[in-house]
C-alpha cells in the first residue's frame, strides 16, 4: 500500500496580499510620523533660534540703553536727545549714517545712546590745583589738561588702560568732565595725544582740545549750553564718552530681504565710525562702509519700535502735582488708546515738543518683532497691525508669502539709571 503524497504548507494569493497590505500601511504610518517629528522638529529649532535673536537684541540694547548718560551726559531736548537719542518712524531710504552707509529698515526705530559704558570714570584729585589747567586763547578756552592718578582721592585703584589705549593708538575720543561743584556742570572735551604724558610711573596728564580738534567742533555742542561752561574749573571725574546706534538694517537677499538687528558706534555727535587703529599714521575719516556702522547682533528682526515714558503733565498731571501718592498723577500714566498720556511714540498721534522737553524720563520701552528663518507653506501666522506708533496694517509683512513665517514680539521695559 503506497503513501498518499504530503501537501506542501505555505501561504495562500489571498493571505500574501493581505500581510503585504498591512506591512505597507505599518510603513507608511512609520514614515509619517517619521515626517511629522521631523518636521515638528526644524519647527522648534526655527522658532528656538528665532527666540535667541530676540533675546540677544534685547540684552545688547538694554544694557547700554539702562546706562545712558553715565559719567554726567543730561537727557537732552527728545528725541534729538544728548544722553538718549530717537528717530521715529523713519522713512525709506534713511541710512544711519552719511552717504553709502547701511540702510535703515522703514518704518522702524532708531534708539542713540550716549554715556561712559565699557570704561571707568575716573576721579580727579580736585582738591590739587595742579590737577587741572586751562590755556586760553583769544574766545576763550582753546585746550587743557587734567591729572588722573593711580588711585581716587580715597586710596582704590584705578584701571587707567583705555586712557592709555587711547593714547597709543593716537584716538581722538571724546572725554567729558565733570565738575566738582556741581555734576550739572560738565564739557565734552577732546582726548589730545599730543599734549599728554603717560610716561610717569605715578599720574598722567591728559591733553584735551576744547577748539581746532579733529571733532571738537561735534563735541563742544554736548556741553552744557552748548559750549563751555566758564564756571567749569576744576574737574572731579573724567570719563571716555562713547556713542551708540541701535537699529534694524535693510538687507535685501535677491527678491527677499533678510533684514538684521546691527549697532553702530560713532564718535559722540559726529557721523565718523569709530575706529581705534589709528597707531603710528595720522587720523584720517573713516570710510563709509567701515564695520563699525553694522555690527550685526541678530538675524531676521523685523522691527523695532520704542517708546518713552516721562513724568509729563498728560494723563492726570505730574507727579510732583500734590502730597498724595495714589491717581493717575502719581504713576507714568498710559491710556487705553495710547492719547494723552505719558508716553511717547506709544500713538500715531502728532508729537508736540512742549509735553516733554524737561521731562524726567522714567522708562524706555523696546520692542522687537523678529521671525523663524524659513517659511513653512502649511502655516500662516497672524497679521500684525500695531506696534506702538508703527501701522502695519499695510505692511508687506501681513503679504501671505510672510505670514508663512513664524514670529514673535518681546516687549521689556527699562528702568532708566541715570538721566533725571
Amino acid at each position: 500500500m503506497t503513501n498518499p503524497r504530503s501537501r506542501e504548507a505555505g501561504f495562500t494569493i489571498v493571505e500574501m496580499t493581505v500581510s503585504l497590505l498591512v506591512t505597507v500601511v505599518l510603513i507608511l504610518g512609520v514614515l509619517a510620523l517619521f515626517d511629522f517629528a521631523n518636521r515638528l522638529s526644524r519647527v522648534q529649532t526655527n522658532v528656538s533660534d528665532m527666540q535667541q535673536s530676540l533675546r540677544v537684541s534685547l540684552q545688547s540694547a538694554v544694557r547700554l540703553v539702562r546706562m545712558a548718560g553715565r559719567g554726567g551726559l543730561p537727557l537732552g531736548t527728545m528725541p534729538a536727545g544728548l544722553g538718549l537719542a530717537v528717530r521715529n518712524n523713519v522713512p525709506a531710504g534713511t541710512r544711519i549714517g552719511g552717504p553709502l552707509t547701511p540702510l535703515v529698515l522703514e518704518g522702524t526705530d532708531v534708539i542713540t545712546v550716549r554715556g561712559v559704558f565699557t570704561t571707568p570714570l575716573w576721579q580727579i584729585n580736585s582738591a590739587d590745583p595742579t590737577s587741572f589747567t586751562l590755556a586760553n586763547g583769544p574766545g576763550g578756552p582753546v585746550s587743557g589738561t587734567v591729572r588722573v592718578l593711580p588711585s581716587t582721592p580715597t586710596g582704590i585703584l584705578q584701571d587707567r588702560s583705555a586712557l592709555k589705549a587711547a593714547f597709543d593708538n593716537q584716538t581722538p575720543e571724546a572725554l567729558v568732565l565733570v565738575s566738582p561743584r556741581d555734576a550739572n556742570i560738565y564739557a565734552v572735551v577732546e582726548l589730545d595725544p599730543v599734549t599728554s604724558n603717560f610716561s610717569g610711573t605715578d599720574g598722567w596728564t591728559i591733553g584735551f582740545r576744547i577748539a581746532s580738534g579733529t571733532h571738537t567742533a561735534q563735541y563742544l555742542p554736548l556741553s552744557r549750553g552748548g559750549g563751555w561752561p566758564a564756571d567749569l574749573t576744576s574737574a572731579a571725574f573724567v570719563g571716555l564718552l562713547e556713542e551708540y546706534r541701535f537699529y534694524v538694517r535693510d538687507i535685501r537677499e535677491g527678491t527677499d530681504f533678510a533684514p538684521r538687528f546691527s549697532q553702530a558706534r560713532v564718535f559722540p555727535g559726529t557721523e565718523v565710525p569709530h575706529r581705534t587703529d589709528h597707531k603710528d599714521r595720522p587720523f584720517l575719516p573713516n570710510p563709509e562702509n567701515h564695520e563699525s556702522w553694522a555690527r550685526d547682533i541678530a538675524d531676521n528682526v523685523l522691527d523695532m519700535q520704542v517708546a518713552l515714558g516721562f513724568d509729563s503733565a498728560l494723563g492726570g498731571g505730574a507727579m510732583t502735582d500734590d502730597e498724595g501718592d495714589d491717581g493717575d498723577d502719581d504713576r507714568i500714566f498710559e491710556s487705553a488708546d495710547g492719547l494723552s498720556d505719558d508716553w511717547l511714540y506709544n500713538d500715531s498721534g502728532a508729537f508736540t515738543p512742549g509735553n516733554w522737553n524737561g521731562r524726567q524720563l522714567y522708562f524706555v520701552r523696546l520692542n522687537i518683532l523678529a521671525r523663524t528663518d524659513r517659511r513653512d507653506p502649511k502655516y500662516a501666522a497672524a497679521r500684525v497691525t500695531q506696534i506702538e506708533d508703527h501701522n502695519l496694517t499695510a505692511h508687506s509683512l501681513n503679504q501671505r508669502t510672510e505670514r508663512m513665517y513664524r514670529r514673535r514680539l518681546l516687549q521689556t521695559v527699562i528702568d532708566m539709571r541715570n538721566l533725571g
